[in-house]
């Protein structure tokens, strides 16, 4: 399977609509933001509990979190890829950007909390995941308005409107 995005969900999120909405969303983003380099990507819709096991091992948290981003090619910044690919890795045919891992029920809690459509906030978390395999990030104020400035552009091509 040579696919730009792969999509798949552990029982029981297999929601026909919701993977081809997490497709489109990673899709759009790779497109808007993309320049060069690897541009495979896979996204788990999953639950709470295995989004936990995952940030427990991968970084040390032991909360349930929305989105997690797994780059297999460390060191993108700001949408540009690293001065070297690593192609070395043994299991793909081509070098992989990285893994993204989403939560359903962590959605459809936020969505609720902020009385935002599930549809919205899911299509901004999985644009949200592969911006930062590219290397945007959020820790800093003016990091945090262009990055959340991209998934707004992202979200209005998506849903055809102005507003995120």
């Amino acid at each position: 399977m040579n696919e730009r995005v792969e999509v798949i969900a552990d029982p029981p999120f297999e929601n026909e609509s919701d993977l081809r909405l997490v497709r489109l969303a990673a899709e759009t983003a790779l497109e808007k933001e993309h320049h060069d380099g690897p541009d495979s990507i896979a996204v788990l819709l999953t639950g709470d509990e295995r989004i936990r096991e995952l940030h427990l091992e991968f970084l040390g948290d032991d909360s349930v979190t929305d989105v997690l981003s797994f780059n297999e090619q460390p060191g993108w910044k700001d949408g540009a890829p690293p001065a070297q690919v690593d192609d070395s890795f043994p299991n793909f045919s081509e070098p992989r950007l990285g893994d993204i891992v989403i939560s359903v029920p962590q959605v459809r809690r936020q969505a609720e909390a902020a009385g935002a459509p599930f549809e919205r906030e899911l299509a901004m978390l999985a644009a949200h995941g592969v911006l930062h395999l590219l290397g945007y990030d959020h820790a800093e104020p003016e990091e945090e308005r262009r990055m959340f400035g991209k998934t707004d552009a992202i979200l209005a091509e998506i849903f055809n409107d102005r507003k995120a």
